[in-house]
């Protein structure tokens, strides 16, 4: 489920984030592949709390498409019961990455 509402996102959000990068004259490396690693927080109801990058792709523009995506698309309801920790809290990491 959380991966059909971020496919609304992502590509239009990295598209608008591409566009900036290349207008500014910088270019995306072509030989890795960049890899964003996001870890987030949703409550009980599946509401986003927070969302962290907890690895960078190196380019800034991609890490805030990636977190962008994730707050356009929340909330994300009715999240597996047995996913909240004691206080609540449901933790899930989530990477996007960009093929070099």
């Amino acid at each position: 489920r959380i991966r059909q509402k971020l496919e609304q996102y992502w590509g239009n959000t990295l598209k608008e984030k591409a566009s900036v990068l290349y207008k500014t004259g910088r270019k995306l490396p072509t030989s890795t592949d960049m890899i964003t690693s996001l870890i987030i927080t949703l409550n009980d109801k599946g509401k986003i709390v927070d969302v962290e990058v907890k690895s960078t792709s190196g380019v800034r523009e991609l890490d805030e498409a990636a977190v962008e995506s994730f707050n356009k698309a929340g909330p994300f309801p009715n999240p597996p019961k047995g996913m909240a920790a004691q206080d609540g809290l449901i933790k899930i990491e989530w990477g996007f990455v960009v093929k070099g």
